[in-house]
């Protein structure tokens, strides 16, 4: 009961914030909507279509297998579980936690299994890190590629760390039949633009937000005096909600360990919106260790990242 009238009073909240503050907040919609189709849609939607038409064709299944002896001991993961990982490791947020899902229902994985999953196998795709961050916030692609490298690294190694609260790895994942390539690729597409749909309305409504709680004054009231920090923190705080927009208000911040360190981090947290996104695609699955990993692995991957960036600056 205290849940439904919290939900509700948050939701009243946000309604009557609309409300009084409705131009800031339509303003932010259409700069949320401009993101996504000038910056998110040409990054992810091809990345989105051929990953998904791999799968579809059998071939994540089939190395998930073959690198289950190797990958699954550290992990803790089944031959399915590996694919699981590998997808979502490679198709970009929220992928990964809808894999998990669906190997569930499938039998594929046990539901403790995808569970364990989703504290790690859901993270950003190197479309977004190299094309958003990259080349969109610091100019390179290179920067990106290194960014998500670490992004991967830290995923693995927080597959590790939870390793002994994952259940035992079960058999094999079971063979997928694959689809005709014509029509694994018209589902993939299908399914690319339907993803990208979801997270274009989550874009749109966050950025709404953030523009009516920007005209309030917030964060900026919370900041330190206005300096070189305030971009970071307001750019950290835009990101912790939601991770395009805390792209956009990284732009023309000078390449440097902390603002790379950043980057990082918001990358590996992926942002409130994110797992909003990840509760919606895995309804059956709890998702409250999903939060503290992704949490845990924003702070490991900017530590790493920071500690690279100088020595290479």
């Amino acid at each position: 009961m205290k849940k439904r009238l919290y939900s509700l009073a948050l939701a009243g909240g946000l309604f009557g914030l609309f409300l009084l503050r409705s131009a800031p907040a339509r303003e932010g919609a259409y700069t949320g909507l401009r993101l996504w189709g000038e910056l998110l849609v040409p990054s992810l939607l091809p990345f989105f279509a051929a990953a998904g038409w791999l799968s579809r064709l059998g071939f994540t299944d089939a190395l998930g297998r073959r690198l289950a002896p190797a990958l699954g001991p550290w992990l803790g993961l089944s031959g399915g579980g590996c694919g699981v990982f590998l997808l979502g490791l490679s198709g970009g947020y929220p992928l990964g936690a809808a894999s998990a899902a669906e190997a569930a229902d499938a039998g594929r994985i046990s539901r403790k299994e995808a569970e364990h999953l989703l504290r790690f196998c859901d993270n950003t795709g190197p479309a977004f890190a190299v094309g958003a961050l990259g080349a969109g916030v610091f100019g390179s692609a290179g920067w990106g590629l290194l960014l998500w490298v670490v992004h991967a690294l830290a995923a693995v190694l927080l597959g590790r760390l939870f390793r002994r609260t994952a259940a035992e790895p079960g058999p094999a994942a079971v063979s997928v039949p694959s689809l005709a390539p014509g029509a694994a690729l018209t589902a993939a597409v299908r399914a690319a633009v339907e993803a990208l749909v979801s997270i274009g309305g989550n874009v749109v409504f966050f950025s709404a937000l953030l523009a009516a709680v920007f005209s309030l004054g917030f964060p900026d009231r919370l900041l330190p005096p206005a300096g070189d920090s305030a971009p970071f923190f307001r750019a950290l705080f835009t990101g912790a909600l939601e991770l395009s927009s805390g792209m956009a208000a990284m732009a023309g911040m000078p390449l440097s360990p902390g603002s790379l360190a950043l980057g990082s981090f918001l990358l590996g947290w992926g942002g409130l919106c994110v797992h909003l996104q990840a509760g919606a695609v895995a309804p059956g699955l709890n998702i409250r260790g999903r939060l503290g990993g992704k949490l845990l692995h924003g702070v490991l991957s900017a530590a790493i990242t920071y500690g690279i960036s100088r020595f290479l600056l």
